[in-house]
């Protein structure tokens, strides 16, 4: 049993209400597979950039927040155990930092 999300949480109105019910929904012993952009942990310039772009990209783009620590919601959310790293992508603009 597993739930998979890529680039999901960045969208929806209230991630911690995401992940509650993605735990009510998943087995024991299941999985949560994510693929998630997040707010830079690396560079304040390019932070502070994601954090100004946001509110017209959330307009623009179904909800879609580039300036979300959405590892740290993840970690916080109540699960056994997360396996989460924080990587940067060459070239990808503002869903460069991903988790």
């Amino acid at each position: 049993d597993a739930v998979i999300c890529t680039l999901t949480l960045c969208s929806v109105k209230n991630p911690q209400k995401a992940l509650t019910e993605i735990q009510r929904t998943l087995k024991p012993g299941g999985r949560y597979l994510f693929v998630e952009h997040v707010l830079s942990e690396t560079n304040p310039f390019f932070a502070t950039a994601q954090r100004l772009a946001t509110p017209e990209h959330v307009q623009a783009a179904d909800g879609c927040h580039f300036d979300r620590r959405t590892l740290e919601t993840i970690q916080g959310a109540g699960f056994a155990a997360v396996d989460g790293d924080y990587f940067e992508l060459e070239n990808c603009g503002f869903l460069n930092p991903t988790a």
